[in-house]
């Protein structure tokens, strides 16, 4: 009896934290959205932009505000979702991407930006960026650019002079079309010519020279071929590939590679003692010839693109900057049933044009459905060619709707100079109410009773009860407690609870033996809360509590090395222990000296100590 209830308590203790983990995980779902923003350069020159993303963990959907910083242009670029599902685990996030414009040189704050999850408002972290002068425009030879250090490789690379390129090779880069419009996909040819029987090691692939342009795929490996220029024969290197401009202006197309040249060393050949010419056959020439390696960098010459804003004339509001030709086909299932019932809309954009701006096209009326957000599938066909496939599951909420309304997309064509909006069909469907049915119910029979009828060959016997329209109460199959999927998952999250608390049982008694880690911790949370009231006192200009705090966290963290009570520490122990020069040494003696004066710090006085105290804490941890 005794075992009995042992193994009663037991289950018991096992299951109570498994059901408080998973209410807990179920209220804290919440609270996993957070929001990060990054600039993929601190620093840029006016001239040129950067990108800055936005990510949302922790939401399949999400709307930011468009940032806003004086001295700043932000353009919005597009976005991208991931969801993963790792260990029984899903996981989902949104990237937003902006480019960031300047309008002159300088120190911007970009400042939290906002972003609205399932109605609920997120904000980022604030962002510092450096704004320099714009870099000087240089020729072929000689500029800032094409001096810069070969990527991926520590060798130095000297630019070919032209009578060198005349002898070893050329580069040329072919874009499509010299007039584009921001944000559009252009294809482009880039051909390196070498002069055939020259030894050539490539040690990159080509580059953009400056950050004008964004390339958004190029061959791994180009094609090889022949051709004869001005008599004289090359081996050519192809590659494909599309760009898109950043900003508006004319601004130069330029692109670099670095390759690896095997230069023949000159031999001073000694005269021949046999007399034979047989020895000065070329093949011994190269076959007992030395090579040098010399790295070099080519570079196409410089050729003009213009890009063209796009006119904010006739824009449709469900533009997303999506520029290129494309075709829209929808379809819908199921399209019967009933309210609440969801319905699949599938919609397939193909055609050409820059597909990872592309958004789902939207509902024309939204009334009277509730829409999920849309998975997307992106297949490529080419440098700029792609078809593009969305499933939205929507949900009608009237009975009264009687067809999916059309389903709109806007995109800029090029060609045409325009904006085009597609516009599909509407789809028919037939929804019922909620209880009714369409089974067909038999006639009564000519006497005036009813019929029994039952599937098969051959009626059934007259007494028995007609068919009824609507499936009854439907009851599993009773199988034991123990062979319930749920109920073995439920007894493994107790025993993994169990377990759990045994581990954290284990740790506790590993910090009671090294009560050093138990104390660190402490003094980490203890200087985590002088520092949030560092902050307050800044803002709200109290000196005398600024200063309390800070000598308070200079304490707590030598005390934790001296193996002293912090209170008990004074200036004589830091004059005492630390070196003359120490910074905390110098801001331990200020504090003090403003006190006995009662001279007040400035808010940027304050801020420095602040930084200060946390740098060479950092340093004692």
């Amino acid at each position: 009896m005794d075992q009995h209830h042992t193994l009663q308590r037991f289950v018991l203790l096992g299951l109570l934290p498994a059901v408080w983990i998973l209410l807990a995980a179920l209220s804290s779902h919440a609270a996993d959205i957070s929001v990060k923003a990054e600039l993929s350069s601190s620093q840029f020159p006016e001239d040129e932009a950067v990108l800055l993303t936005v990510n949302v963990q922790g939401a399949r959907s999400a709307q930011p505000e468009l940032p806003a910083a004086d001295g700043l242009q932000f353009i919005y670029r597009g976005q991208s979702s991931q969801m993963q599902w790792i260990n029984g685990k899903s996981s989902s996030s949104i990237v937003f991407t902006f480019l960031v414009q300047a309008e002159k040189p300088g120190k911007f704050t970009i400042p939290p930006i906002a972003v609205t999850v399932d109605g609920s408002s997120y904000t980022s972290n604030a962002l510092n960026c450096t704004v320099v002068q714009a870099r000087a425009s240089g020729g072929s030879t000689g500029n800032k650019k094409g001096m810069q250090p070969p990527r991926g490789n520590n060798a130095p690379a000297a630019r070919l002079r032209s009578s060198e390129a005349e002898k070893i090779g050329f580069m040329r880069i072919i874009p499509q079309k010299n007039k584009t419009y921001s944000g559009e996909l252009v294809p482009f040819t880039i051909k390196a010519y070498f002069r055939q029987g020259m030894r050539i090691t490539l040690r990159s692939e080509p580059r953009f020279i400056g950050e004008n342009f964004i390339l958004h795929s190029l061959d791994d490996k180009p094609e090889k071929g022949t051709e004869l220029v001005n008599g004289t024969r090359y081996t050519t290197l192809t590659w494909t590939g599309a760009l898109s401009a950043v900003k508006q202006g004319t601004f130069p197309l330029e692109v670099e590679m670095d390759a690896g040249l095997r230069v023949r060393v000159k031999q001073q050949r000694s005269g021949n003692p046999f007399g034979s010419p047989f020895f000065n056959d070329p093949f011994f020439n190269d076959f007992f010839a030395q090579y040098t390696e010399r790295e070099v960098r080519m570079a196409s010459p410089e050729k003009t693109i213009t890009i063209m804003d796009l006119p904010t004339e006739g824009r449709p509001e469900n533009f997303h900057e999506a520029i290129g030709t494309f075709s829209l086909a929808v379809a819908a299932s199921p399209l019967d049933g009933k309210v609440g019932d969801p319905v699949t809309l599938k919609m397939v954009l193909s055609g050409t044009g820059n597909f990872d701006m592309v958004q789902v096209p939207e509902l024309a009326d939204t009334t009277n459905w509730k829409i999920y957000p849309a998975t997307e599938n992106l297949e490529e066909q080419g440098l700029d060619r792609g078809r593009k496939t969305f499933e939205q599951a929507i949900v009608p909420t009237s009975a009264n709707l009687i067809a999916i309304g059309p389903v709109r997309f806007s995109y800029f064509d090029p060609d045409a100079g325009e904006y085009v909006t597609l516009s599909s069909n509407s789809i028919a469907l037939h929804l019922q109410q909620s209880g009714t049915s369409t089974a067909a119910v038999p006639p009564p029979s000519p006497a005036g009773r009813q019929q029994s009828v039952l599937p098969g060959p051959s009626a059934g016997p007259a007494n028995l009860a007609p068919l009824h329209p609507e499936p009854g109460r439907l009851v599993q199959t009773i199988a034991p407690l123990y062979q319930k999927t749920w109920f073995i998952l439920l007894m493994l999250l107790g025993l993994a609870c169990l377990v759990a608390a045994l581990l954290l049982r284990l740790r506790h008694r590993k910090l009671k033996k090294n009560p050093g880690i138990l104390r660190h911790k402490q003094v980490n949370r203890q200087l985590e809360r002088h520092f949030r009231q560092m902050e307050q006192s800044i803002k709200t200009r109290d000196h005398h509590a600024f200063a309390t705090h800070c000598r308070a966290a200079v304490r707590e963290r030598l005390g934790e090395l001296w193996q002293k009570r912090a209170r008990a520490i004074t200036l004589a122990d830091l004059e005492e222990r630390l070196e003359p020069d120490d910074p905390l040494l110098d801001i331990f003696r200020k504090l003090e000296r403003c006190d006995y004066s009662r001279e007040h710090l400035a808010q940027d006085s304050m801020a420095r100590i602040m930084l200060t105290i946390q740098t060479e804490l950092d340093k004692h941890s």
